[in-house]
Formats: C-alpha cells, sequence, structure tokens
C-alpha cells in the first residue's frame, strides 16, 4: 500500500493512502497549494496536479481509518528500541539539477582543468623560460584550482563549475549541505576514480542520470543528489 506524506506551508499533514487523498480533494480536505511525496519519488509534487482532481474551496473533516496511523509532527519520534515503524522524516521542496545543467558544470570543470596547462604550451610555442618554469606555473595554477575546489566543497558543495550554474550537491536524506567526506571519498575517489577502472562504467553511470531521482552511480554510493540553489 502507497502512503504518501501530504505537507502545507512546509508543515507534515501526516501519511495518506491514495483513497484518502481522492476523498480529501473531494471533500475540501486537502487544498490546492498541498504538495505530497511518497518514497520513489524523486521530489515532491503538487497534490492535486499528481491525482489529477480539483480541489473543493469548503474544508470537511477526513475521515481517518483506525488501521491506518497518521504521523503527528509535534510527536516525539518513536524509539527504535519499541519495535515500532518510524516514520519517514519530510523532506524539503528542492528543485533536482536538469542533466544538462550538470553536464555543463561538468564540462565547466574540465575547462578550468585545461586552462591550467594553457600558459606552459605558450611559454613552450614562445621560447620563454625553460621545462621547469612552464611546470612551475601550470603546476602553480593546478594546486591553485585544487585549492579553491576543495574550499568549495567543504563550505558550499560545489565545485566552480556547479558554483557558475548555480547548483550543488546535497545529502539525499534531508538536502542540506553534503560533508567534504562524503563528497570527496565516497562520491568522487570510489563512486568516480575506483570504479571508474571497470570498463563501460562512466558511461553507465553518465546514463544513470536519466532515472526519475536524477542520481549517477556515484551520486547513489555518497547518498547524494545535485540540487538547485
Amino acid at each position: 500500500m502507497n502512503l504518501y506524506q501530504v505537507a502545507r506551508d512546509g508543515q507534515t499533514l501526516g501519511e495518506f493512502t491514495e483513497s484518502q487523498i481522492h476523498e480529501g480533494l473531494q471533500t475540501g480536505y486537502f487544498q490546492a497549494g498541498d504538495w505530497c511525496w511518497r518514497e520513489g519519488m524523486g521530489e515532491w509534487q503538487g497534490l492535486a496536479s499528481l491525482f489529477q482532481q480539483p480541489v473543493k474551496t469548503a474544508m470537511q473533516p477526513l475521515p481517518q481509518p483506525s488501521a491506518e496511523p497518521v504521523f503527528n509532527p509535534y510527536a516525539a519520534p518513536p524509539s527504535s528500541l519499541a519495535g515500532g515503524p518510524r516514520q519517514a522524516a519530510l523532506r524539503p521542496l528542492v528543485e533536482l539539477a536538469s542533466p544538462g545543467t550538470r553536464f555543463v558544470a561538468m564540462i565547466l570543470d574540465y575547462v578550468a582543468l585545461v586552462v591550467c596547462f594553457v600558459p606552459a604550451v605558450v611559454m613552450d610555442e614562445m621560447k620563454m623560460g625553460g621545462d621547469d618554469l612552464q611546470v612551475i606555473v601550470s603546476g602553480g595554477l593546478f594546486v591553485i584550482l585544487c585549492i579553491a575546489n576543495l574550499i568549495l566543497i567543504a563550505t558550499e558543495g560545489q565545485t566552480i563549475g556547479k558554483k557558475i550554474l548555480g547548483i550543488r550537491i546535497a545529502e539525499m536524506d534531508d538536502s542540506v549541505k553534503a560533508g567534504f567526506m562524503r563528497i570527496v571519498f565516497l562520491r568522487s575517489l570510489i563512486g568516480r576514480g575506483l570504479l571508474g577502472i571497470v570498463p563501460f562504467y562512466g558511461l553507465v553511470d553518465a546514463l544513470f542520470i536519466f532515472n526519475q531521482d536524477r542520481r549517477c552511480i556515484h551520486d547513489k554510493i555518497g547518498g547524494t543528489h545535485v540540487i538547485k540553489v
């Protein structure tokens, strides 16, 4: 049985079955601005648009069957020792970054990397300085780029490309900024670097972005998704 969390003005109203939602839309218990979410959905959606049913303006009480528990946002969370089911936390309303935006952000990151080595090529063509100077200049620019990206990742969950396009890496559970260790080690070193040695992994990883939740394999390993700021 699918249970939908319904929210209004950032506050949860509880969990409801599809039949309860249809009844609530007919009686006016739910409003046109209400949102809903259930496990498997990539983001929150408008209640009326998802169920394609007009909303009545009159507010009527919605019958609550005794067999279905309703989440109380003001109640203390149940203890895991009690053995009862734990209610899913209400996720903030976020907008996922589009595949195109994420692709352009990746291209910008690669462009920034290539720019680090342009001075060395120019110096070599113009016979300026020796090999040591060219290595120092390009190496210095590369170190500066790495430091800038590490600072952005640690403070804002962004690379330079993501910063330019207004998107960031966030934790999947509550969409807060993902931690440095989660992004660098789980998402990047393992999800991209270590698994990157597997043939065709990069292609398969990229194709996962076209799923409903728009998460690549490295996103799933890191427990993250990419959202608009």
